[in-house]
């Protein structure tokens, strides 16, 4: 998949629901390839709730519930609006995802959209 650019509407199709679906994921403006790591991000297991969405705050508050979580309708999280250690955790998380998974894209904000 080469590397684009994924409002958080396109990205929320990217949850491997169908059967050989890429699952995608967003942390701090990048967008990863999570598929083979479908026994945590697929459908049902235990962080699903960050396919096809922006986990940054998730993420960062060590938080499964999707009410952290941007929407659709919303813009990608600005890390500078978190606290201090939150934006370190964000770091390690983007660390070790960097690690495993590869980048395909980036997240941008909807045409007129206010961050």
């Amino acid at each position: 998949m080469a590397t684009k650019e994924f409002t958080l509407r396109k990205l929320e199709k990217y949850t491997g629901q169908n059967k050989g679906e890429s699952i995608l994921l967003g942390l701090n403006g990048s967008v990863y390839d999570v598929t083979t790591g479908a026994a945590f991000y697929g459908p049902g297991k235990g962080y699903s709730i960050f396919a096809g969405r922006d986990c940054t705050i998730g993420l960062a508050r060590s938080s499964l519930l999707r009410d952290v979580l941007p929407g659709p309708d919303d813009a990608p999280t600005n890390i500078d609006d978190l606290s201090e250690s939150e934006r370190d955790t964000v770091m390690h998380w983007q660390q070790r995802l960097d690690a495993k998974y590869p980048v395909v894209g980036v997240l941008v904000k909807e045409e007129g959209q206010q961050a």
